[in-house]
């Protein structure tokens, strides 16, 4: 494990960088949805849920990014002609880079899991909050509309509760 370590330095840092890249975009975008005031009433409704699929989201921005570099072709022909710093660990690491692309994708498929996942419990906040008769905030926030530039704007998507019982039905669609 020792000679493993020694002989791939760089594909090991250059892996960790990318995974604590990943858990920082998360966490932070996490952290800014739960916490920010601006979000308050809007994770009344939802919980954390917004956090999540929001913070997936960056993730998946950051990682869509990342992609289509490992193979670009110009790309890795000029990093192997003009670097002259690091020059066969790096030839090393460029000759991974299906490697890198795959676990780019792998990561794509999971944030894009949690952002599914989100968004569905999303949608079940909304529809119970739409229809709750509690006096709770959610449900009063359900309610509450404002006009802007002559639309009416809603905090919840699910304006109407004729639309309750159609979104019902999705929803039984949706988990079955």
């Amino acid at each position: 494990m020792g000679n493993w370590v020694v002989n791939h330095w760089f594909s090991v840092l250059f892996l960790a960088t990318w995974l604590g890249l990943n858990v920082f975009l998360f966490v932070h975008a996490f952290l800014s949805y739960e916490k920010a005031d601006k979000y308050y009433y809007t994770r009344e409704i939802l919980g954390s849920a917004l956090a999540w699929a929001r913070a997936s989201a960056r993730c998946l921005n950051f990682n869509s990014m990342l992609i289509l570099l490992p193979v670009c072709r110009n790309l890795l022909s000029f990093l192997r002609g003009t670097c002259s710093f690091c020059r066969r660990t790096l030839r090393k690491q460029l000759d991974h880079n299906l490697t890198f692309h795959k676990l780019v994708a792998y990561m794509i498929c999971l944030h894009t899991a949690i952002h599914i996942i989100a968004h569905l419990f999303n949608f079940e906040h909304y529809s119970k909050s739409r229809q709750a008769t509690d006096g709770s905030l959610a449900s009063v926030l359900s309610i509450l509309s404002h006009q802007e530039k002559g639309e009416e704007s809603w905090l919840n998507p699910i304006s109407s509760p004729n639309m309750v019982s159609l979104l019902c039905n999705m929803d039984y669609l949706i988990y079955t």
